[in-house]
């Protein structure tokens, strides 16, 4: 009889696992470095995308050439990989969107993949593996399960569970409101009202107001709440009445709101939708003069309403007039009132940049400006003694006689990055800077008038301060508004960012008596901050509205009106000295 030698049992699976966990390790400190000391969008982009990105590329590296794992498993847990980020892309009508909500995915698989290896280290390999399966799967269904909706101010996705209703599909459940009532409007904007886009001289500055700042002690006071169409169209306020746009249904909508209730008085709609990765609805916010209203929808439709009624005084289609196609992020610009005309920004043909119409009926009075994309809107100031139309686009900045449109100075500045989307800043008489966000930064110019011919300098120019669409104001000297993501303060002198705060990624109002910052954060939230050179604390708190929102807010009588792509509320500040 023969002894039949006992094989020895194979040796277990044990993964090397280094490598990974400082792939995690980096990858960790990276975004924490973007998180805590980036201030643009492009470096959120990183923070969100690039550095997940590179860290899944080389933890898949690492499974396939060091992990020590079965050549065989290392192949299936490639193609599984593989299989659940391309359903997270696909899983979306957009790829572009699926594309940024692997990005979301991304995390979630990479720190997976190492505390499931780490929380399974005292089990066999067959085990491990199926929870490493079981973890690519359950990622891949929860991420598909999500839908994504529009894209936030820092470029990640703004998502919600597939079964809740889409922006759009709420929009679709508000029904045009047929009952027509009648505004009491004054002829004349008077003290305290709020006319236009950032105000009276659309400088986001507020005069004549001032409450108590002690919330926890006494908390604004909610008034009413009211659901509203889609929309970054912002309010304006005339005579205790609030105009605004917004989708509803297959409509962009003028409406006007009774502003002690929140009650629809009267709305105009025209058969128009845009809908981009940024949201759904028209964006521009509209204008009030001698009792009509001028508006601007996303696809062109320039409208001239009477503000008691609704009643169409003249209507316009301003990529026809300009001869221009649809810009990417839709009509944006707010119409500007400029004695008897309304001047409408459309980008266009070259010669059509700037469009001014007569207010009383719609001709065409001019035309002009070097064709150039961009969302900011025209601007009107004194400069160097002389009053002018400023256009910040794309192509730099231009200005031009409010009459007749004729070309004063202009200044050449392209942009490589995101399209400009904020209003000049006149300083001092004779200097005017304006910025955009990414790479490009701020420019003050100084201009000045000898002899009939323009001279333009270019006084500095600042990376430290990039906006990309979040307006600041004026105040003391300082200005405050956003690099980037971030609440911040420049010296207008130098160029030079006293301070960065907090990634609000809001719109702002200076409530000028109080030297006090209100911001409307795009987390629905309102802050209240001190106006001061040095980085302030929050002094008070309190969420307003749900929903990303990048609507500017609006205070008059001690009312605090804000909305979103879903609602609007008005809200009642504490008195001062309570």
């Amino acid at each position: 009889m023969t002894d039949t030698p006992e094989l020895s049992p194979a040796p277990e699976t044990r993964p090397r696992v280094w490598p990974l966990f400082i792939v995690c390790a980096v990858q960790a400190v990276v975004v924490f470095g973007f998180s805590r000391w980036g201030t643009t969008n492009l470096h959120s982009a990183a923070g969100f995308g690039v550095a997940p990105g590179a860290a899944a590329i080389l933890a898949l590296l690492w499974w396939v050439t060091l992990s020590r794992t079965p050549w065989r498993d290392r192949l299936a847990g490639a193609v599984l990989a593989a299989a659940a980020m391309g359903a997270i892309v696909l899983s979306q009508s957009r790829v572009d969107m699926g594309g940024l909500l692997l990005l979301a995915a991304l995390p979630w698989m990479t720190y997976g993949t190492a505390a499931v290896l780490l929380a399974t280290w005292p089990l066999r390999w067959p085990l491990r593996r199926w929870a490493l399966a079981l973890l690519l799967i359950a990622c891949a269904a929860g991420f598909c399960a999500r839908r994504v909706d529009s894209i936030s101010a820092g470029l990640s996705p703004v998502a919600s569970w597939r079964w809740n209703a889409t922006t759009a599909e709420q929009a679709g459940a508000l029904a045009l409101v047929t009952e027509q009532g009648r505004a009491g409007v004054p002829p004349v904007a008077g003290p305290g009202d709020w006319p236009a886009f950032r105000g009276p001289a659309r400088d986001a500055v507020v005069a004549g107001e001032s409450f108590s700042t002690d919330w926890a002690a006494s908390p604004p006071k909610e008034l009413w709440r009211v659901p509203v169409g889609a929309a970054w169209s912002s309010f304006i306020q005339v005579g205790g009445y609030l105009f605004t746009q917004e989708q509803r249904g297959p409509h962009e909508c003028v409406t006007c709101y009774d502003a002690k209730t929140g009650a629809v008085v009267w709305q105009h709609g025209v058969e128009a939708l845009f809908e981009d990765g940024m949201g759904v609805g028209p964006r521009a916010t509209p204008a009030y003069a001698d009792g009509r209203i001028h508006t601007l929808g996303c696809t062109g439709a320039v409208l001239c309403l009477d503000a008691a009624t609704g009643g169409v005084v003249w209507q316009r289609d301003l990529r026809q007039d300009a001869g221009t196609g649809q810009p990417s992020f839709g009509m944006s610009a707010s119409p500007l009132v400029s004695r008897d005309l309304v001047l409408f920004f459309s980008g266009g043909s070259e010669g059509k940049h700037l469009n001014a119409y007569n207010r009383a009926t719609g001709d065409i009075v001019w035309q002009a400006g070097h064709r150039a994309d961009g969302y900011a809107s025209p601007h009107a100031a004194v400069v160097a003694g002389v009053t002018q139309i400023l256009m910040v686009s794309d192509y730099g900045i231009q200005t031009f006689t409010p009459e007749t449109g004729a070309p004063l100075w202009d200044h050449a500045w392209g942009i490589k990055t995101n399209p400009r989307c904020t209003q000049p800043v006149v300083v001092d008489g004779n200097g005017v800077f304006f910025g955009g966000t990414g790479s490009s930064g701020t420019r003050r110019l100084t201009i000045s008038l000898s002899d009939g011919a323009w001279k333009v300098e270019e006084a500095w120019s600042s990376k430290q301060f990039r906006p990309y669409f979040n307006d600041g104001a004026l105040h003391k000297g300082l200005y405050y508004g956003f690099d980037g993501d971030r609440l911040a303060c420049m010296d207008p002198a130098t160029g030079k960012r006293r301070w960065a705060g907090e990634r609000y990624n809001g719109q702002l109002l200076l409530v000028a008596d109080m030297d006090m910052l209100l911001v409307l954060a795009e987390s629905g939230d309102v802050i209240l901050l001190p106006a001061t050179p040095e980085e302030p604390a929050e002094i008070a708190r309190f969420h307003a509205v749900t929903g990303k929102t990048w609507n500017h807010p609006l205070l008059s009588g001690g009312k605090l009106y804000v909305r979103n792509a879903q609602e609007a509320a008005c809200f009642e500040l504490p008195k001062a000295g309570k």
